[in-house]
């Protein structure tokens, strides 16, 4: 893995963020909260990406705006399933960000502190794709819809989990030192994993806005 490869991959993960954040701001009062969401998430990530940047920061400091962020990227993914399933596991959501602050709060105290807070990214993580399995656990009860397809949500699940899914499996590879000898291999199978997620992301935001056109041409929608 050579750094020019490394860079074009992130490159790729950030310009698909931004493509993300723009299908979430178009007709922004349309949508649903649970797309609202997304697009306040990926906004705080492109004003960490351009905090950055803009401020030429390097070295150790770079952890500082990355750790910052993951706690409400974590917490706002929470909030997003809860509205998804109409507050239906609200204790489970509930639990998992009281369980998750905790330990990010306690991870950057007496942990990692001013390094990268891997650890605090992965134990929310464990939480996401517990909401993920459970979310499919909601569509097989209830069935919200004939075409799962047409789900935005549905997407979303499988962005999220093959993400966080990946990400744990590589941060227990990089425990287990396969990784140790090679970071910039590490970091850039997480990109790869990001990209992927992002792809399922904009497929669904996609189509959620073939939805919100196919309601707005019904003649009561007129």
């Amino acid at each position: 893995m050579t750094l020019e490869l490394y860079s074009r991959i992130n490159y790729v993960a950030s310009i698909l963020t931004a493509v993300a954040l723009l299908l979430c701001l178009y007709k922004f009062p349309q949508r649903s909260p649970e797309i609202k969401i997304q697009g306040l998430n990926f906004l705080l990530s492109t004003a960490v990406a351009l905090y950055i940047i803009i401020s030429g920061v390097s070295g150790p400091p770079i952890n500082i705006p990355q750790n910052m962020y993951i706690m409400p990227m974590i917490l706002l993914n929470l909030l997003m399933f809860d509205f998804a399933w109409n507050g239906r596991y609200r204790k489970v959501t509930v639990a998992s960000s009281v369980l998750f602050c905790a330990f990010a709060a306690w991870n950057f105290l007496y942990g990692q502190g001013a390094n990268f807070n891997s650890n605090t990214m992965v134990f929310g993580g464990v939480f996401i794709m517990i909401h993920c399995v459970l979310f499919y656990y909601y569509l097989l009860a209830d069935l919200p819809v004939q075409r799962l397809d047409k789900l935005p949500m549905f997407w979303f699940n499988a962005g999220y989990l093959t993400c966080f899914g990946g990400s744990l499996f590589i941060f227990a590879a990089y425990v287990v030192e396969v990784f140790r000898d090679s970071l910039l291999l590490y970091w850039s199978i997480g990109n790869v994993l990001r990209i992927a997620q992002f792809i399922l992301i904009i497929v669904g935001l996609w189509q959620d806005l073939r939805n919100i056109r196919s309601h707005s041409s019904l003649p009561s929608a007129r």
